[in-house]
């Protein structure tokens, strides 16, 4: 067995499976369960860079935004921290997450944000660009109706592995640049 960057790896598995099972066994509270009567407001704050704030001050510890993280719920185009009890309603100015790495492995993009989440981008996780500051950007679901904006350095990485694996020096760029992840092919840019 071989320990890496916190994963557990054995000769007879890959990489990806091992992330893949890393995955699996993160324990996530079960909010798409949790329907409490108490409904109500906090002063908590998501920006576009993917900081978190309470009462106007940045959360700084990071063990207590992947918490809130893991309690994160989207729901009528309003985000809440859910418990059994309440469901406290904050505001997000664009998406909760944001990608701030991505690696290919075995074939397959997985991504990593800003919470230290990992997914694997598939049909479960889809890609999809949006307006964002009047850029088309890719954005990931990584879990329920929660997205990831990719930052600006993966975006780049991806455009360049997309325009290499679509163009030849002979031919004109293509206008959409797409990639594959497994068998789940995702445009990057149009």
């Amino acid at each position: 067995m071989i320990y890496s960057s916190n994963l557990l790896y054995t000769p007879t598995m890959s990489k990806l499976d091992d992330i893949s099972a890393q995955i699996k066994d993160q324990k996530r509270p079960p909010v798409d369960q949790w329907k409490p009567e108490h409904v109500g407001e906090i002063d908590i704050r998501i920006d576009t860079k993917g900081l978190w704030f309470h009462e106007g001050d940045v959360i700084q510890r990071p063990a207590l935004v992947k918490l809130f993280a893991s309690i994160l719920w989207f729901e009528n185009n309003t985000y809440y921290l859910v418990t059994p009890v309440e469901k406290l309603k904050i505001e997000v100015s664009d998406v909760p997450f944001l990608v701030n790495h991505c690696e290919r492995v075995d074939g397959v993009w997985v991504a990593t944000d800003n919470v230290q989440t990992q997914t694997i981008i598939g049909p479960e996780n889809p890609v999809e660009l949006r307006n964002f500051i009047d850029q088309k950007v890719p954005y990931i679901n990584v879990r329920y109706d929660l997205w990831a904006r990719v930052n600006r350095s993966v975006y780049v990485e991806w455009v360049n592995a997309a325009l290499d694996e679509s163009t030849t020096l002979n031919d004109p760029v293509p206008a959409e640049l797409v990639l594959r992840s497994g068998d789940y092919q995702f445009k990057v840019a149009e």
